[in-house]
This record gives structure tokens, sequence and C-alpha cells, in this order.
């Protein structure tokens, strides 16, 4: 029997690998040297190991995603339940899904018609995702009682993936993402195949507010692949729309602009509503919308008038441009409106596309160097005009000029790449350059490219100091392949001082493996084989206790 390991999981985790086990999806559990073995079925299958020793639980593993970041998950969960039970679940005998598969059809292929529309009935009853695929499919009109059955479907979807507190964690978010986006695929769009185009429309807002008002870990932006999913839904909905249809879609989303779901969420509102209603009478509607918001941006104090000025203030004033063409207002209307938002960055580009469309460069230089002027808090629109006045100047043969905004550009605008400092070196001869040179190892735009530029310069020993400093085995591993030729000695210390070092605080599985290709190419460094086997054996005496650590050493061959 093996001693109290609940302690390693969360009550969700618990629950879940407990579902796990109870469902039979622990297949092949075996023992092996340090403990067991098994695989765990579900939407993928993975591998889970487990260490103990003394009938304790020393080490687990599994190759599932929520397991490699370091945590206890619900497959080792389910793996020792299976365990504490002491025996493995009914395999099933191969090829068992082809047999079932070929039995089941050989057996309703017998059974009478009316039994088997009242077995559907039957399992449909029991089943809410069953009864909305038959209703949505092969009903002709959808009842209200059943949009209110698919609504509660998108809820059950919801709390199926959420914790008691309603709140989707990471490990839960993608499963979320692809429920959601599923139940959009197959019933809205069966609903818009009907042209049943209203009850689609209600149905995608379900799903809107409810993904727009969850609390959720959304760091793989999963929620606004289903917003851009009910975009496109709205978008097809509007272009079958009949005009009362569209006028209701209309007032809808006018309605809706604030306060119906996250804020990040409500641009999806309003850039549909700006976006794709294009009716005259709609558009100046539009118009007046635009006229509220900026009117009202324009009374914000404090920082939400700095919100409005840089992201809802722009955008609605280059619509408002858009729709004034669309309804052929003349060229001199357009004209005074922009000049009264002139201060906008936004605005001065568009001017600024129009004289290089026309190819009037002096003008689209002369509002370039004002822009820099007008904008030169804003170290990334700087950056834009400085690389856009590059261009015109190389363009157009203005040597001088072109040289001394590259020298602006590279010592006064952060540099992602080395594109302007190559472009700065061709202008300058060896002497001029040297003084250059060190300029850039010196300067603050230039940090973010200070490695990549040494390797590019050939100054391979400051490179080499810089890593060095910096205790960065990573960024060993980007310049290795130069440095190993002039430093080879070096470089293979610094990689066995830091896998001695991370070896110290390595605690799982994940982590012995992070070790063992360095451990391997230390080996391939001259004294190399005799420096990685003096490290194993180091590791063997300190860390004995680690069984999981062994066996990683063992099989990288040590």
């Amino acid at each position: 029997m093996l001693k109290p390991w609940t302690h390693f999981f969360k009550s969700h985790i618990l629950n879940r690998g407990w579902d796990y086990y109870e469902t039979g999806s622990v297949t092949s559990l075996s023992k092996t040297e340090t403990g067991y073995r098994a695989t765990v079925e579900g939407s993928n299958d993975y591998d889970v190991e487990i260490e103990v020793c003394d009938n304790e639980v020393v080490d687990m593993y599994c190759d599932c995603p929520y397991a490699e970041d370091g945590n206890f998950c619900k497959h080792m969960a389910a793996v020792l339940y299976q365990i504490e039970a002491g025996h493995n679940p009914p395999e099933l005998p191969k090829n068992n899904l082809y047999d079932l598969k070929t039995e089941l059809k050989d057996v309703i292929s017998g059974i009478d018609e009316s039994e088997l529309r009242h077995m559907l009935l039957q399992l449909a009853l029991k089943d809410n995702t069953l009864q909305n695929h038959i209703l949505i499919n092969y009903a002709e009109q959808i009842s209200p009682s059943q949009m209110s059955r698919m609504s509660h479907e998108v809820e059950m979807i919801a709390r199926q993936h959420s914790d008691r507190t309603g709140y989707v964690d990471y490990y839960q978010a993608m499963a979320y993402v692809q429920d959601m986006d599923q139940f959009l695929c197959e019933n809205v769009q069966s609903l818009i195949d009907k042209n049943l185009l209203m009850q689609a429309f209600e149905l995608t807002n379900v799903v809107f507010h409810t993904i727009g008002n969850q609390d959720i870990d959304d760091s793989d932006g999963g929620i606004t692949y289903v917003a851009n999913s009910c975009y496109e839904c709205w978008k097809e909905i509007l272009d079958r729309a009949t005009e009362e249809e569209r006028n209701q879609m209309y007032c809808w989303f006018n309605e809706h602009r604030r306060n119906y779901v996250f804020d990040y969420l409500e641009d999806y509102v309003s850039d549909f509503l700006l976006n794709e209603f294009h009716d005259p009478a709609l558009l100046l509607k539009q118009m007046q919308i635009i006229d509220e918001q900026i009117e009202h941006a324009t009374e914000s104090t404090g920082f939400e008038r700095v919100y409005f000025s840089y992201y809802g203030y722009e955008s609605a004033i280059l619509k408002r441009l858009q729709i004034m063409k669309e309804l052929n207002y003349s060229s001199d209307e357009i004209s005074k409106y922009r000049q009264r938002f002139r201060h906008f960055s936004a605005i001065r580009e568009l001017e600024i596309q129009e004289h290089l469309d026309c190819k009037e460069y002096e003008k689209a230089i002369e509002v370039l160097k004002e822009s820099k002027e007008l904008d030169n808090e804003y170290a990334g629109l700087v950056s834009k005009y400085s690389n856009q006045l590059i261009h015109i100047y190389q363009s157009t043969g203005q040597k001088e000029e072109y040289k001394k905004e590259l020298i602006f550009q590279v010592f006064s605008c952060r540099q992602d790449d080395l594109q302007n400092v190559k472009l700065l070196k061709e202008q300058c001869d060896a002497d001029e350059w040297c003084s250059f040179r060190q300029q850039i190892i010196n300067a603050k735009s230039c940090l973010g490219i200070i490695y990549s530029f040494l390797e590019f310069e050939e100054q391979y020993d400051m490179l080499l100091q810089m890593i060095v400093d910096s205790g960065s085995v990573y960024l060993l591993d980007m310049y290795e392949k130069v440095l190993k030729r002039k430093y080879p000695d070096t470089v293979r210390d610094i990689y066995a001082k830091f896998i001695r070092r991370y070896a110290a605080t390595a605690s799982n599985r994940k982590a012995y493996q992070a070790l063992m290709p360095y451990m391997k190419k230390i080996r391939k460094y001259p004294g190399g084989e005799d420096l990685a086997n003096q490290i194993a054996q180091e590791w063997k005496s300190v860390y004995r206790r680690k069984p999981a650590m062994m066996d990683e050493l063992r099989k990288a061959g040590f």
C-alpha cells in the first residue's frame, strides 16, 4: 500500500484523476525497477511514470503539457488510484474499435425502424447535445424552448471547464475555447444554413456574451479566437439578412457598444458597427455615433482622455473620414475636417501616404520631420518616421541626409536588428566606423542587438566576456558555434559550471532531462569526455536518492 500521496495534487486535479480512473482510462499499468508505468487514454494518450521508494511516491512524470510545466496532473492521479486499486483495468481486445463498429452495424441493420426511432428518442431525451443536433439539423423551425436549451448548453460548456468560483485556469482554457468554437461551427452555422438568421444571431450573441464575461487565464489568446469566429458569424448573417433584419442587427450593435462584455472585447461590437454597415441611412447614423464618441473623448479628463486619444479617438476619426468618402463628401469638406485633427499621428500618416503615392517626396519629408517633433514623446512613432525618411532619402539619392538620418536612427531609436547598423557601416570609412562601433557598443538604443552586433563585427573576446557576465547559458547556446572554435576550453567549462549549479536546484524529471543535452554537449569538446564522466560520478554520489535523475543519467549513457 502506498503512503499518502493526495497532498501532491490540487482538489480539482484529484477529482479529474478519479474520473479518468473510474472510466477505465488507465491502461498498460506495469511494474518497473523504480515504480510503475502506465498510459492514460483520453483526447490524447499520455505516458505516466511513478517513482516509488519504500512505498512512498518520490517522483512523477507525465508527457502532457500541464505536467511538462512542472505540475502534478490528473493523469498521474489516475494512475495512482489505479495502483491503489491493485489491478489493471480490463483491456479491450486489439482491433476492438473496428470489430465493435462492424458488430453494431450488423445489429442495427436488423432493428425495426419504429423501434430505432423510439430508441433514438429515448437517447435524445437524456443527451442535450444529441437533442440540439436533431432539432437544429432536422426541425423546420426552432422553438423558443429549443433556443433556451441551446443557450443552456453554452452555459454548461463554461461550467464544465471552470472551477467552483467560475474561473477557467490556463490548462482548461484551450478545451474551453475549442468547445465554444465547435458550438458556433455546428449549431450557429446550421441555423445560418437553414436561413434562420435571427436565431443564429441570438445564439452567436449568447456565445459572445459568455466568453466576453468569462473569468479565465487567457494567456494564449483563445478568447479573441472565439470572438473572431463570432465576428465571422455576424458577417455571414448580415450578408444574408433582409433590410428589416439588418436594422434589427444595427440596433443591437448600437445598444451593446458599452458594458456588455469586458472592455477589450467591446472593440468587436464597435468595429462591426463601424465597418460592416454600408447603407447610406445607416452610415449617417454611424457618423452621428462617431461624433458622440469624439465629443465624449474631447470632454474626458485624466487617464480616460489619454486612452481615448490614442486608442479609440484616432480610429473614430479615421472611420468618419472613410464614411464621408462613402457618402461622397467633397474633397474640401474632407480636408477641412481632417485639418481639425491633424495633431493626431494617424491623420498625418494619411497625408504622408498621399504625398508618397503622388511622388511628392519633399512634401512627405516635410510632414515626417514635423511628425518627429510633434510625436517626440512616442519612441515607436519617431522610429517609424525616421525609417520612412531613410527610405525616401535612399530612393531619391540624398546621400548626406540619408547618412544623417541613419545616425539618428541607430543612436536615438531602439534597434531590434542589424539592418540600419549595416546600412550605416556602408556609408563610413574604416576610421569613422571604428569610432561608431564603440559608440554602438555603449549605446542604450543598441542594447537589444549588442550580442549579434559583436558577432557581426567579429569581436569574439568581448562577446564571450559579456555572455559570461550575463550568466545566461541560453545566450551561450546561441553563439556557441562561433565561440567554440576560438575558446573551446572556456565554453566547455562554462557549460560545466552551469549544469552543476542547475543540478543543485533541479527537483523533477523534466529538469533532469534538461541537463542531459548539456552533458552530451560537453563530451564533444576537447577533454570533455573525462569532464562529463566526472560530473556524472559527482551526481551519482550527491543525488543518489533521486531515482529519476539516476534514470536520466543512465538513459544518457552515463
